[in-house]
């Protein structure tokens, strides 16, 4: 899987929020987003899709008047 964070969110943003952003854009993800206070975690089916996330959304598009960050995460033990 190729895990995407999701930042910058308002605090009213909720895991329906992004569903309908990822369905309105026509970009697959797999599972559940992990929801957390100003940022979640998605993943998505491949590296391309990911990709296409990152391009489509990223400082691109508005949720509950802020824009949205999109990038690949990069788990705390690699961020060194």
């Amino acid at each position: 899987m190729h895990k995407l964070y999701i930042g910058n969110l308002g605090d009213s943003v909720t895991a329906e929020d992004l569903i309908k952003t990822f369905e309105d854009h026509k970009i697959p993800y797999s599972g559940q987003f992990l929801m957390k206070n100003g940022y979640a975690f998605v993943d998505c089916p491949d590296d391309h899709w990911a990709m296409k996330a990152i391009e489509t959304f990223s400082g691109k598009v508005e949720l509950h008047g802020k824009r949205i960050e999109v990038e690949h995460s990069v788990p705390k033990k690699q961020r060194y």
